[in-house]
């Protein structure tokens, strides 16, 4: 499930994020990357993330260049592990902060 806020964007996932629902979290990003400037993503009611969701965030950090940063919030367990193993900390538009106080 997909939902976005008006004001400053906030995308809130949950549930899975794979290769089989990665296309929808693309399709949210994609104009908000094109637009610029921050954009909040909420991971705190996701339970699985893998490889394809990180490539999906890399790609819209990649797409905002230097007009903006996406903002991953709500990290916690093996979606955690994730975002660590494959460096999203390290991707300088990238912030990852573990606090679920969007989770709605």
């Amino acid at each position: 499930m997909v939902s976005v806020s008006t004001g400053n964007p906030v995308i809130a996932f949950s549930g899975e994020i794979d290769i089989s629902t990665v296309q929808a979290v693309s399709t949210a990003l994609g104009p908000l990357s094109e637009v610029g400037g921050p954009v909040t993503v909420d991971l705190s009611a996701v339970s699985f993330m893998d490889s394809s969701g990180v490539h999906a965030l890399f790609t819209a950090a990649a797409a905002l260049g230097d007009r903006g940063c996406i903002i991953v919030h709500g990290v916690d367990g093996s979606v955690n592990k994730v975002l660590r193993i494959t460096g999203a900390d390290s991707v300088p538009n990238i912030h990852v902060v573990g606090c679920s106080l969007l989770a709605a």
